[in-house]
């Protein structure tokens, strides 16, 4: 069968209600039902937390499926300036000085909330050797990167839809790049997408209604649409 995973990348714990309003406005945007959140555990969460009680039960619904993403989302300082074309500087696994404790501490509160394990994408999809290892070490139900996703040794090939900028000139080229693969997974009858809206694309209708175009074009054609732990 083929699938493709609706993703709201870089929500912030921190951002609360918020949270639920952009998840409520993707889905009547795209007038679809499953959505897997990236989540960015920039505060410390509680049990007890309104929007978390929310977005348990969301989850126990299987409506919603929540991606640990970091505590920061940002380089850890002295990080080089090689792959910042890139990154934008937001790559937080990318060094070697990255906040390990908080970040296993947060990892192991959201599963205790959620009361499931849950998978691990890396802010930008990349890390250091070392950010890939302390990543293994959390055991996550997958590891999310760039061109597949990671689970129980297997690597499930999938490709990104992305846009992820406010910036026309780039928006320009990305948007090509973007359609060269949804055309390329049809083609090539491809079985794993993921559709990836930034919060930096929500704000943008052009890249929004850019973003419904190619979802419903790969429905049509007979894409399924699922929660991100679905493709493997």
């Amino acid at each position: 069968m083929k699938k493709v995973a609706l993703c709201i990348h870089d929500l912030r714990a921190s951002d609360r209600e918020k949270i639920v309003e952009n998840i409520k406005s993707v889905r009547e945007f795209f007038k679809s039902g499953p959505v897997t959140i990236h989540l960015v555990l920039d505060i410390d969460i509680r049990d007890d937390d309104e929007t978390f009680s929310y977005l348990k039960k969301e989850v126990d619904n299987k409506q919603l499926e929540i991606v640990f993403h970091g505590v920061t989302h940002l380089c850890p300082m002295g990080t080089g300036k090689l792959s910042s074309w890139y990154h934008k500087y937001q790559a937080e696994f990318k060094g070697n000085t990255f906040q390990a404790d908080i970040n296993k501490l947060r990892y192991n509160k959201l599963n205790e909330i959620l009361q499931i394990k849950t998978g691990i994408c890396p802010p930008c999809w990349i890390a250091t050797p070392a950010g890939w290892q302390f990543i293994k070490s959390l055991s996550p139900l997958y590891i999310e990167k760039l061109l597949s996703v990671n689970y129980k040794r297997k690597r499930f090939f999938s490709f990104p839809i992305s846009l992820a900028s406010d910036n026309k000139r780039e928006l320009y080229f990305l948007k090509i790049l973007a359609s060269f693969i949804s055309t390329i997974a049809i083609i090539f009858n491809h079985k794993r997408l993921r559709l990836i809206v930034h919060t930096i694309d929500i704000s943008n209708i052009d890249s929004m209604t850019f973003f419904r175009h190619k979802y419903n074009s790969l429905i049509s054609k007979g894409f399924s649409p699922v929660l991100q732990n679905e493709l493997v």
